[in-house]
């Protein structure tokens, strides 16, 4: 996979089957831009959503209230999400059925969700800010789930020590397609990455072990440790979540009315609900890795989610840096305006 860097700021069996599944080609566009659209949400009233079983109480410490509130907050736009989805799929039927080539966008044409004409999104017409200091060398990424199946928290979270202390730049803790979408898993890795960014003692004692452990295999392959200081080295690598990709509802949360909703919510609000405040005080950014996006209204869309989590939670607009990744040839006939629209 390549890296394209820019300046940016820029679901008991209620898991509907997904509206697409990926494919092939994955490259990579570095970061978010602030955008020229609108923001929209909802104000909290009568709730929308529903959490299966006992869930909101066995996870308690990622469903929490502040959680709850903000995915409310956002349930609005799961009908967005549904209805570029299903042009998505209608989308494809007509090319297919009509054996159309793949087109660029007109360049008079405004990108849907936004202010920004196509041709000024392919001149770079658009306002970003810098790339933050912890994602300016990204030279070597890692990727793997922060939570192991079947596991008990010791060793599930041991995952994320080994990826922390590996000495890898970046690491993307994966939501997606690396992480088993068996039981509980979605929120395990979301409490095993709340426990290792807050330090909890739940992790910092298997990540002590797996440091000497690390160590141990160092002395007899290099003949010397590799991790001089454990503790400081956690801090080296930074931290990036993958959502799930915006055709996907999830596993555990639904609509009120039993309808899915969407899994990309689901997945950003709980990583940043739970850990922005930790991460900024630490110095680290804010980064998320964005799945399967296709055409530049999805990019847009996912831009009013992350606009509308901002704000509900008093973020400037643009605090919130992605990556997207491109794993279908649709999205590579729209990729500035894909960058425009973060």
């Amino acid at each position: 996979m390549s890296n394209v860097p820019s300046h940016a700021e820029g679901r008991s069996g209620w898991e509907s089957p997904p509206l697409k599944l990926s494919s092939d080609v994955d490259f990579r566009h570095l970061l978010r831009f602030s955008k020229l659209s609108g923001q929209k949400g909802r104000s909290m009233g009568t709730r929308m959503l529903e959490i299966r079983g006992s869930l909101e109480n066995d996870y308690r410490d990622v469903l929490t209230s502040e959680a709850v509130s903000a995915l409310e907050a956002l349930a609005g736009f799961d009908a967005d999400r549904k209805a570029i989805m299903a042009a998505r799929i209608e989308r494809r039927a007509i090319r297919a059925r009509n054996k159309q080539r793949l087109e660029f966008l007109d360049p008079k044409a405004t990108i849907a969700r936004t202010t920004i004409k196509v041709q000024d999104a392919r001149e770079g017409n658009f306002v970003g800010g810098e790339i933050p200091h912890d994602l300016q060398r990204q030279w070597i990424q890692g990727t793997g789930p922060a939570a192991k199946p079947n596991s008990t928290i010791d060793k599930s979270i041991r995952n994320i020590a080994y990826a922390l202390l590996s000495g890898a730049d970046g690491w993307m803790f994966d939501g997606e397609d690396a992480l088993g979408q068996i039981s509980t898993m979605s929120l395990d890795n979301q409490r095993n990455l709340k426990l290792a960014i807050h330090r909890d003692a739940a992790f910092m004692k298997p990540a002590e072990q797996v440091a000497a452990e690390m160590n141990q295999w160092g002395q007899k392959f290099f003949g010397r440790p590799i991790i001089s200081d454990w503790v400081k080295q956690l801090d080296f690598t930074t931290k990036i979540f993958r959502a799930r990709g915006l055709h996907l509802d999830d596993r555990h949360v639904r609509l009120k009315n039993g309808a899915g909703f969407s899994a990309s919510i689901v997945d950003a609000t709980l990583f940043i609900i739970n850990n922005h405040q930790r991460l900024r005080d630490s110095g680290c950014s804010l980064v998320l890795y964005l799945p399967k996006i296709q055409t530049a209204e999805e990019a847009a869309l996912w831009s009013d989610i992350l606009s509308a989590l901002e704000k509900h939670i008093g973020l400037p607009d643009g605090a919130t840096k992605v990556y997207v990744l491109v794993e279908q040839i649709d999205a590579c006939f729209q990729l500035m305006e894909i960058r425009a629209a973060l």
